[in-house]
């Protein structure tokens, strides 16, 4: 027989999963009325569970016990939105995981010497705007208020956030005692270890740059090839020199996966294209080398870097809670470093944070082919719920 975990488990991420999916994948972009809808949905949940709901000046969603005002929060979480056509477990997988450990330790009547909170940060994925961890960014004063607003054009005015309202949302970190996020991985390592779950020990260094590369546009058909400035064919030996820049470089990888071409016409030469470009490596001195060898190998191009982020170590102690209460429930965890980018990343260098990822068998991730069985997830929300019931008690 299912257990009352499983079962609010399965019913909440259906819930969840119902919202946004296509055939294609599930489409719940931050900033549209899918990312809306999902948020009313975590509204309702959270008032089964008797959490009072706040929004801070960022847009992002605070699920709190009712002695939110005796001090800074315990919190677990993470997003709603998803990438174009994405996967049903990033960001949603940790928002169900919270909620179910949070309706856990309620039921039980877990002693508590802080509040308890689940957070959906907003716009975690960064896929419309190209500003990832806007929420997280935003509490931890590292968002670039005036560029965010210039690229969203107004559409931050669906949830009622402001100029004003973004950088008075700083204040919401001191509200924050600590934070743990479950994620579903974004790879095999756990399948091919064995391993249900695993502890991150900390996040690679990463940049998002955008390319510019100018040319002349003219006819495709009465141009002869010798007389030509296409910018998409500079373009596309910028792609095969970011790919082998990454090949010399242990560790590294460099992604372009994005092209604007202009004017974007069959019969037209590209006159002008803009790329993007995603490095990651275990440094952040490698990743600067990198992008300083393709600025040198491409002088012409107007490199512009968009996101920076140096990567981050994550709590020792919180670590360790995860580690005992997966050891106590005999579940398989193993320490586990990670490339992507994460709400709990941007919170490690001003609060306690961790992560706890899922086996994903099929190791894809931003597809809709990403997986976790129900099996380990419960699992992960079980953990997830003995870690905060430690770190509720702690002095």
């Amino acid at each position: 027989m299912a257990t009352a975990s499983q079962v609010r488990f399965d019913r909440w991420f259906e819930e969840l999963a119902a919202i946004g999916r296509t055939d294609r994948g599930w489409n719940r972009v931050a900033w549209t009325p899918l990312e809306a809808e999902a948020r009313d949905w975590f509204a309702r949940v959270a008032g089964e569970l008797g959490l009072e709901l706040r929004q801070d000046g960022a847009g992002n969603l605070w699920a709190v016990t009712a002695d939110a005002g005796s001090g800074p929060w315990v919190c677990a979480g993470s997003h709603l939105d998803t990438q174009p056509d994405g996967g049903a477990y990033d960001g949603a997988l940790g928002i169900v995981c919270a909620l179910e450990a949070a309706a856990a330790l309620l039921e039980s009547g877990a002693r508590r010497r802080h509040p308890l909170a689940v957070v959906a940060f907003v716009d975690e994925e960064g896929a419309r705007f190209r500003v990832p961890c806007f929420g997280s960014q935003a509490i931890t004063g590292v968002l670039d208020v005036d560029r965010a607003l210039h690229v969203m054009a107004g559409a931050e005015r669906i949830y009622g956030v402001t100029g004003e309202s973004l950088r008075a949302s700083t204040a919401q970190l001191s509200h924050v005692r600590s934070f743990m996020e479950v994620h579903v991985e974004q790879g095999r390592a756990l399948a091919e270890r064995g391993q249900a779950l695993g502890i991150a020990t900390n996040l690679a260094p990463r940049q998002r740059l955008r390319a510019v590369f100018h040319g002349e546009a003219n006819h495709a058909g009465t141009t002869p090839m010798p007389g030509r400035r296409d910018a998409l064919v500079e373009a596309a030996l910028f792609v095969l020199a970011a790919r082998d820049a990454a090949l010399a470089r242990p560790g590294a990888v460099a992604t372009v996966g994005r092209l604007e071409i202009s004017p974007g016409s069959t019969n037209a030469i590209p006159g002008l294209v803009a790329a993007s470009l995603d490095a990651r490596a275990p440094r952040a001195e490698t990743v600067d080398e990198l992008v300083d060898e393709l600025r040198t190998a491409f002088p012409g191009a107007e490199l512009t870097g968009e996101s920076r982020n140096d990567g981050a170590e994550f709590d020792a102690g919180l670590r360790g809670l995860l580690h005992d209460a997966a050891a106590a429930r005999g579940i398989p965890a193993v320490d586990l470093p990670s490339y992507a980018g994460h709400d709990a990343g941007m919170l490690a260098p001003h609060r306690p944070a961790a992560m706890l990822f899922v086996r994903n068998p099929t190791g894809a991730s931003h597809t809709p082919a990403e997986f976790a069985s129900p099996e380990d997830c419960v699992a992960a929300a079980q953990v997830l719920a003995d870690a905060l019931e430690r770190e509720l008690a702690a002095p």
